[in-house]
């Protein structure tokens, strides 16, 4: 049954109270527009598509093209984003009226398009947008409770109403006596203060509106988990009358039946929506968008279109070039920028709506974003839509969600299959692949050179700091290339420094001297640029441009500004902030660091004399290094660049107090995550807040039901994904269970709010001990009890829970992860050596970690496990291993199992170095006093596997084998060199005396190889 049609056939009765608040919404709109907008409002027919804010955003920026400044659309996809996913979900759900839909969104698109045109209010309505954004409902609160709450529908559409209302209120505003053609100067601070002031009424009547929402979605959940027991209990209850007389029960049970039936479908439903959304989410939820409205922030109008006009992307375009244009430029250069570009032309210049454009941004500063798997998701993510999870689709989204290995190969299939569809073609569009650390992005390319190669109907935009061919290094690659420093790129610097130099000084000097010199490197010019408007008067400005005085690379540019610091006394304070954005797991908020910057390891409760103060300011602390998101407010590095410059070693002696060790701003974060989680500030709450309530009353169940599977973790995560670099995803269990102990979830967001650092200190303590011992860290024997005792506060990497204990899901993530820390305090426990073992000896072999295996060796290993181990290292060839344990008194000469191919074998350390040629293994053995002569099952001695290894390595391993004693007679290892030919081997054995004569050698055979 279609999804759309049962939920309105169930619904039927529901009046549309919704659909007349919208209509009286949209009238009211149309009273204030001319009679060419409201022509023009009047074609609306349709429902946006999946990509329309990201179209329409493009399209805004376009439009500004003969304006000056940087792209600002993009500030306004939190609220249009809200919007478009309202408008997706009534269509489907409760208008009556096809057009109610498009037309929600047509006017605050026409809004938009009305303020674009009115240039000099146009910012002033985007910061009245953004305001607006952060108090739009979130959409993964309420879509799985949408259907079948009419007080949510209604209060919804309430919200949407109020933003209409708002839209026709900005396009009256002219016709007013109070109205734009106030002598007001826009570019004045008075200006943006009356225009927000002008709307705060609105902006009130929005908030208690969303605050409505809040509560009803509260209150659906309740109701959804209502259902769900009532029909429970019906059935129950049927069932127990079924054993009595079935024409009594089929007379009593026809309105019980009905009212079941009713549950049942509505139940079916929502499971259906809750389902294919799960899949959805378990594919991707990462923020792919974040990362392009970014670099579209950084653009100037028109700096970045020179590469439509090179030849390379002309046939890129047309089709008659390969399907794969590889860009590549020098750090600072503006790639991301070009990206944003290509993106954008692609979203409004395409033949067709039915062609994708899909993209990823790598971001130097977030290291999920550095995994093929998360690219690789978050590409085939928005190839899918919640209407296309069914047939082929759904399967392959069911295969990748409970896929434990394989991963790449399974997103590939999904890939190429998503990728292979008719019509015109779809783009992908990856930025900074050289980001990826050398195993992944093998990977990344792997998969993406594979799908060209099968046919694919899609085309590849790539950049990189690296040219195409030191990436594929002698592969055959069919593609194309253009570079960030061809004669066009250098156009399109000029483009941008006459654009950004406008507002400090428009002189011919100025603009030939910083594009002759920038180099292609746009960074260089807007840091330049930056210091320039900070100097007092015209003289100083050519004085700073002169050629003598221009900084010649991004080192020598970062170094004035280090100096500038300094001499504004901030040096203190950035030093300070460093660490935590160099090596923070992602970028952190202005409010986080505000908060966590300045504590001290082991204190012990919350100090706010110790919070940073003028947080705020913080990019003029840091001259431009630094760059706050408008939307999230975290705080990002600039470029790659200007990070890799403060873990570099300065050459300037006055600077070394900025250079950071990545290993010790990690270790000193962790310590910080620790301190405060243990903070007593959190104690004393955790105690206050009150146990669950009994089940009281059938309406009561759900919250008992929901309230065992609350926990702090679970909570911190979400606050973590409504603030930081990630969407949250669909969870809708997470969604009841949010919502339902109101009480309680109102405590903790009021923590939450209190200490914004909490959500992260709760998701990362484990991530940044990775390096912890208890010589250097203060923290030690705190966090040792928590790791074996767990904690309330204390997320698991491994579950939705809280931290508990250390289990073996914990373990197998620290053995990937290399959480040396977690592995020793294992390694050092006689209670848990025993449990784990066999897993501490696989991550010492992998990883040949000697500190470990010291660690395990004073605690009572079974010799077995230690002979088995010597026999691996000598397989692997890993001597230091082998040192390590014949210290320890270890037996080389006793037999050790060791697995291969799936079968276990017995074998011998010397016999596992000379059949995989490991010399000096060998060499170390046999000094050691290992037995050249010992048999086993598949060897009389152990020359037989080295003239089977043969050549130079073969050679080698004999000599040292006789020169130890081995016996050359009574053996098959002649016979083996005979096969194989080596003459050189043949003449070592038969002047150690190997028997010419045996019965099973043949004289032809010594003849037939010459001797």
């Amino acid at each position: 049954m279609d999804l759309a049609q049962s939920s309105q056939a169930v619904t039927s009765c529901i009046p549309k109270k919704g659909d007349r608040i919208l209509q009286d919404a949209i009238d009211s709109f149309r009273t204030v527009l001319t009679p060419e907008q409201l022509a023009e409002f009047d074609n609306i027919q349709s429902v946006p598509d999946t990509d329309a804010v990201l179209v329409f955003t493009a399209e805004l920026d376009l439009g500004r093209q003969n304006q000056k400044g940087k792209s600002i659309a993009s500030r306004l996809f939190p609220v249009l984003q809200a919007v478009h996913n309202f408008t997706s979900i009534i269509d489907t759900f409760i208008s009556s009226n096809p057009t109610i839909a498009a037309l929600v969104w047509g006017s605050v698109k026409m809004t938009m398009m009305i303020m674009l045109n009115a240039a000099s209010y146009y910012e002033a309505f985007v910061e009245l947008c953004m305001e607006l954004g952060r108090i739009c409902p979130r959409f993964e609160q309420y879509q799985a409770l949408f259907p079948a709450s009419e007080r949510l529908q209604e209060a919804l559409c309430t919200f949407n109403a109020s933003i209409i209302q708002c839209c026709r209120r900005v396009i009256a505003m002219p016709k007013c006596s109070m109205g734009w053609t106030s002598p007001l100067n826009p570019l004045s601070p008075s200006f943006w203060q009356s225009f927000q002031q002008v709307f705060e009424s609105d902006l009130q009547t929005l908030r208690d509106n969303s605050k409505n929402v809040t509560k009803e979605i509260r209150l659906a959940a309740d109701q959804s988990q209502h259902r769900n027991s009532e029909l429970q209990r019906i059935e129950n209850e049927q069932a127990g009358r079924s054993r009595r007389s079935l024409g009594r029960f089929m007379s009593r049970t026809r309105n019980d039946f009905d009212r079941m039936h009713r549950l049942q479908i509505m139940r079916s439903e929502e499971l259906e929506r809750e389902n294919n959304q799960k899949l959805l989410d378990s594919l991707s939820s990462y923020d792919y968008i974040k990362p392009l409205k970014q670099a579209r922030q950084k653009r100037y109008p028109k700096s970045a279109e020179w590469i439509f006009g090179t030849d390379e992307f002309k046939r890129w375009i047309d089709g008659t070039t390969p399907g794969l244009l590889w860009c590549s430029g020098k750090m600072g250069s503006g790639k991301s920028i070009i990206c944003a570009s290509v993106i954008d032309y692609l979203l409004t210049k395409r033949s067709s709506p039915q062609s994708h454009v899909t993209f990823f941004f790598l971001r130097f500063d977030d290291s999920e974003s550095m995994r093929a798997e998360t690219i690789l998701r978050a590409l085939a993510r928005q190839l899918v839509t919640i209407q296309d999870v069914s047939g082929q689709t759904k399967q392959a989204l069911e295969i990748i969600q409970s896929a434990h290995e394989n991963i790449s190969s399974n997103l590939s299939r999904l890939l190429t299959h998503l990728l292979s569809r008719k019509g015109p073609p779809s783009w992908v569009i990856v930025d900074g692949i050289d980001e990826c650390q050398r195993e992944e992005r093998q990977i990344l390319i792997k998969v993406l050179t594979s799908m060209l190669d099968d046919g694919v109907n899609a085309r590849l935009f790539v950049t990189s700091r690296d040219y195409a061919n030191s990436i594929f290094k002698g592969d055959y690659v069919n593609l194309e290339q253009v570079f960030m420093n061809c004669s066009l790129a250098q156009r399109g610097m000029a483009q941008l420094v006459d654009q950004a130099v406008q507002k400090c000084l428009d002189a011919e000097e100025l603009l030939n001297n910083l594009a002759k010199n920038a180099e292609g490197m746009i960074l260089w010019v807007t840091l330049m640029l930056r210091q320039l408007c900070n100097q007092p008067n015209n003289e100083r400005i050519r004085e700073a441009i002169a050629f003598k005085n221009l900084p010649r690379n991004l080192t020598e540019i970062f170094n004035r500004i280090l100096d500038r610091t300094v001499s504004n006394e901030k040096d203190s304070i950035v030093q300070a902030l460093i660490p935590w954005i160099v090596a923070a797991k992602q970028p952190l908020t202005l409010s986080q660091l505000e908060e966590c910057c300045l504590i001290r390891p082991l204190q012990e409760y919350t100090i706010r004399d110790r919070y940073v103060n003028g947080i705020h300011f913080i990019d003029n602390w840091f001259q431009g290094l630094v760059e706050v998101d408008y939307e999230t407010k975290t705080v990002h590095f600039i470029r790659a660049c200007v990070q890799q410059f403060f873990l570099t070693a300065s050459d300037e002696q006055a600077f070394s107090n900025f250079h950071v060790r990545i290993q010790d701003a990690d270790r000193h974060i962790g310590e910080i995550c620790v301190t405060y989680l243990n903070f007593s500030d959190f104690k004393t709450t955790l105690a206050r807040v009150r146990p669950p309530l009994p089940p009281i009353a059938p309406d009561k169940i759900c919250q008992e039901a929901l309230s065992n599977e609350w926990s702090w973790p679970r909570f911190l995560r979400l606050s973590q994904r409504i603030h930081g670099h990630k969407r949250r995803a669909a969870d809708i269990d997470a969604t009841i269970a949010s919502c339902t102990r109101a009480p309680d979830a109102t405590v903790k967001e009021t923590i939450i709010l209190d200490h914004p650092f909490l959500g992260y200190a709760s998701a990362y303590w484990l991530s940044h001990s990775a390096d912890f011992d208890q010589e250097h860290c203060q923290t030690w024997s705190l966090w040792k009890n928590m790791l074996i005792c767990g904690h309330e506060l204390a997320a698991s990497p491994v579950s939705e829970e809280h931290h508990r204990s250390i289990d073996r899901g914990l373990v197998l993530w620290a053995t990937h992860n290399r959480h040396s820390a977690l592995l020793h305090v294992l390694a050092s426990s006689t209670e848990l050596i025993e449990q784990y073992q066999r897993a501490l000896l696989n991550y010492v072999m992998k990883e040949s970690d000697l500190n470990l295996l010291h660690v395990m060796l004073n605690i009572n290993i079974p010799t077995w496990e230690l002979k088995s181990l010597c026999c691996r290292a000598a397989h692997d060839g890993h001597l230091e291993i082998i040192k390590a344990l014949f210290e320890q008194h270890v037996n080389i000469n006793g037999y050790g199992s060791l697995s291969k191919n799936g079968h276990s074998k017995v074998s011998l350390p010397l016999l596992e170095a000379v059949e995989n040629g490991h010399i000096k293994v060998v060499e170390y053995l046999l000094q050691k006093g290992a037995d050249p002569n010992v048999q086993t099952d598949l060897y009389q001695s152990a020359l037989e596997p080295a003239a089977e290894l043969g050549g130079l390595k073969g050679l080698q391993a004999c000599r040292l084998l006789i020169d130890a004693g081995a016996n050359a007679r009574n053996t098959d290892a002649l016979l083996r060199s005979c096969a194989r030919g080596d003459r050189d081997i043949i003449k070592v054995l038969l002047s150690a005396g190997a028997d010419v004569n045996p019965s099973y050698l043949a004289p032809q055979t010594l003849l037939s190889v010459g001797i």
